[in-house]
């Protein structure tokens, strides 16, 4: 059985997997994402150890990625990895990881490190992830549109927007009852709790808007997308909510581990996806930029081996409970924004496609007193009929007629004589 979203989610895939050299960036990545989320939880018992091997060598791999997507942009992937052996990659791969060291060195001495990897990879990545996560919803919301709406499918989509609400509430309230049941008072950290509640009321402020917007496009197919949007949404914010006041553990939480871990691959092979399918469906254009499979690949591992690394830094640097959960507040905070701009982008999208669809002309019908014919028909004459006889008067001829024949018969005999 096909199921369309599967399906489109492995072609997507697809494409990074089309050659080695792209399955040999895949590795690399997946060797780095493993490393940083292993020593990332080491850092629970040696903070100073895990955070100093992050911070020295997690970064050469998002550099690795970096330096890799500048070469793919000329067209000088080949120099970094080969197309036909796994060995070659890997003797390419010995030298550009010594040159990214060096290069990371320099990001380091130069400053040019946390613009990178923070405002750049991490920020960047928080940003993609908000907008594949939005697109989705919309796009999964568009499979489901319903054209002619009753009264029971309107109330099914108002029960769903009434059901985001009870997400980000319900899930703030327990989760804070739980982190406040395992926590001593005086040990609480309260500026988490804060950062909780105000991303929860960025989450619920968007739920408004969402509504507010809804009732204005209650008479459009939009509608459904838009209660499906803010479900999206609510569950998202439920997810951050979880990672941010769940209680701290002293040991190494396998649950949390393999959720952060699990959820990082999902957006990792999702945006791949999403990038695979922009590019093939980009193939066929004429245009003067073309986006190599090794550049959308190489650039995407370096937003999100960056991210992974800046992440594990947070947690294991910053001396406190609210430092390892920044990433979480971030998104907490970005998300519900970024969605409501795709929500007024996908709006503005609607209404110029409905605007585009031209309008049937209506051929205007002829009244009674237009609908006149252009040539006058003359009359037929009436034959008349004679009363005396029950003859018609056609029949008989008449005496111009009969004189006519009489003139004309005599020609005959002379043109004979003549002949003769």
């Amino acid at each position: 059985m096909d199921i369309p979203v599967l399906t489109r989610f492995v072609n997507g895939l697809k494409l990074f997997f089309e050659s080695k050299r792209l399955r040999w960036f895949f590795f690399i990545f997946i060797l780095s994402a493993v490393v940083t989320l292993l020593f990332r939880e080491l850092g629970n018992f040696l903070p100073i150890f895990a955070g100093g091997f992050i911070a020295i060598i997690g970064g050469i791999f998002p550099t690795f990625f970096m330096i890799t997507a500048f070469l793919s942009l000329f067209g000088l992937q080949r120099f970094v990895a080969s197309e036909e052996s796994y060995s070659k990659s890997f003797a390419y791969f010995i030298i550009w990881i010594v040159i990214s060291a060096f290069v990371y060195l320099m990001l380091w001495l130069t400053g040019l490190v946390f613009w990178i990897m923070v405002g750049i990879a991490f920020l960047g990545w928080i940003g993609f992830q908000a907008y594949l996560s939005s697109r989705s919803a919309l796009r999964y919301a568009e499979s489901v549109q319903i054209e002619s709406r009753s009264r029971v499918v309107a109330f099914v989509f108002g029960t769903l927007h009434i059901l985001s609400y009870v997400i980000v509430i319900g899930s703030f309230i327990f989760l804070y009852i739980w982190y406040a049941a395992n926590t001593p008072w005086l040990e609480m950290d309260w500026a988490l709790v804060l950062a909780a509640g105000l991303g929860t009321a960025l989450a619920v402020g968007f739920n408004f808007l969402n509504g507010f917007i809804m009732i204005r496009e209650r008479k459009k197919v939009t509608t459904d997308n838009l209660a499906l949007l803010g479900l999206f949404i609510a569950s998202y914010a439920a997810y951050f909510l979880y990672n941010i006041l769940k209680p701290a553990s002293a040991s190494i939480d396998l649950f949390s581990l393999l959720i952060d871990a699990g959820m990082s691959i999902f957006f990792i092979l999702y945006a791949m996806s999403s990038v695979g399918l922009t590019l093939a469906s980009r193939a066929h254009l004429d245009t003067r930029l073309k986006i190599s499979s090794e550049l959308a690949a190489t650039i995407t591992f370096f937003f999100a081996s960056g991210y992974l690394v800046v992440q594990a830094l947070f947690g294991t640097l910053s001396g406190g409970l609210i430092g390892e959960r920044i990433p979480d507040v971030i998104k907490l905070f970005v998300f519900p924004f970024v969605a409501l701009v795709m929500e007024l982008l996908f709006i503005r999208r609607s209404r110029k496609e409905a605007e585009a669809v031209p309008a049937p002309e209506e051929v205007p019908l002829p009244t009674v007193e237009e609908a006149e014919p252009e040539d006058e028909v003359s009359e037929i004459p009436q034959p008349s009929v004679d009363v005396e006889d029950g003859t018609l008067a056609e029949d008989i001829p008449s005496s111009e007629e009969s004189f006519d024949d009489e003139s004309e018969e005599p020609d005959e005999p002379e043109s004979e004589l003549w002949d003769e």
